[in-house]
């Protein structure tokens, strides 16, 4: 009587285990499943273990009167593991859900939501004083730009039931674009430009989802051309997945396209960077380095200099710029003569009487 009740324990435990999500399976299914492994049982058995589990709530039907019958796991219930998930598993889902569901593809979110949901749920039945509870409040990401506000519906968009029906478009947009990428499919799209009243409509062949601050954008080809363009995830209006395949450019660097398309230059080589530094703006280079190779000679109480090898970066640039009169390129001379013309043209418009605010 032990070994059939460890038995019959063994096989629903296997039932159960083969549902994944929402996706539904029949009795046949199910059936054609356990042929050959050591919890097989007869048509009949599977169809006698699905009413019971369904009565204990491990499992629903999708539509009762549909033949044949599917069962799936019930929704809105959270998802069982054994064994419990330990403090630090929980910790590690809660912080995946919070800096990773923009990147990730509906249906990756939709497989990994139950162990979101039973890790919120393991972390509301800790004590207030659990540290893994207290965790969120003592870690903060902090964005090394100027931080900027998402993309806002348009403006004839006035109600705010109006600005929330905009908002669940683009999350319908996002998860066409994200599965079309994910399975290397082509999209039809209808992308408003800037400068146009009506919006453009494409075939595009995805290749890079990009996020940059607040903003996502799209590394794609249009129709049958070969040059990589950068759209906008806000501009574009719809997308519907097409049953093509998506075709990637030969030769395409998904890093060095990335890098063209932020702007201002750079051509993504490695060169061999020499700056002085403001001491006191560039002290934290000692400690987090811009390279393996940084060399620093100190060049009296105020500044330093910084040699080290970097990549030919836009990012770079705007890093460079950041420090204003803080830093000074000395090489390479191409860089030097770049950062010294932006440094002409700041002057200039800032030398300019019509520029400034009238003083009350």
């Amino acid at each position: 009587m032990k070994e059939d009740a460890i038995t019959t324990f063994n096989r629903r435990l296997g039932i159960l285990a083969m549902f994944k999500g929402s996706e539904p399976l029949t009795t046949q299914m199910i059936f054609k499943r356990l042929q050959g492994t050591a919890e097989e049982m007869d048509e009949r058995s599977v169809q006698r273990a699905l009413a019971l589990l369904g009565a204990a709530g491990f499992l629903e039907t999708v539509n009762p009167d549909a033949k044949p019958l599917q069962w799936r796991w019930p929704k809105g219930k959270k998802f069982m593991a054994l064994p419990r998930l330990s403090d630090q598993e929980v910790l590690a889902f809660r912080l995946l859900e919070l800096f990773l569901k923009p990147l990730l593809p509906q249906e990756s979110y939709r497989a990994l939501r139950p162990y979101f949901e039973t890790a919120r749920g393991e972390l509301g039945q800790m004590p207030f004083w659990a540290p893994v509870k207290k965790w969120e409040t003592k870690v903060r990401i902090i964005p090394p730009t100027q931080p900027l506000l998402p993309p806002e519906p348009p403006i004839m968009l006035m109600s705010e039931a109006a600005r929330g029906d905009w908002r669940h478009h683009q999350q319908r947009v996002r998860d066409a674009i994200l599965r079309a990428l994910f399975e290397s499919q082509q999209c039809a799209i209808e992308y408003q430009q800037l400068w146009r009243d009506q919006p453009a409509h494409w075939t595009i062949h995805p290749l890079v989802y990009l996020q940059r601050g607040p903003a996502f954008y799209l590394l794609c080809t249009l129709d049958n051309y070969t040059d990589v363009r950068q759209l906008a995830m806000h501009r574009i209006r719809s997308a519907t997945v097409l049953d093509r395949k998506a075709h990637t450019p030969t030769g395409f660097d998904p890093d060095r396209e990335v890098e063209r398309c932020q702007g201002m230059g750079g051509c993504g080589e490695p060169l061999r960077l020499v700056v002085r530094f403001w001491k006191r703006a560039g002290l934290h280079l000692l400690e987090t380095r811009l390279a393996t190779d940084q060399m620093v000679e100190d060049e009296g109480d105020d500044y330093f200099r910084l040699t080290a090898t970097v990549n030919d970066t836009a990012q770079l640039r705007w890093w460079l710029l950041s420090f204003g009169s803080k830093v000074e390129v000395l090489g390479p001379a191409d860089l030097r003569e770049e950062m010294a013309n932006q440094a002409y043209w700041m002057n200039q418009l800032y030398t300019q009487a019509n520029g400034t605010l009238e003083q009350k």
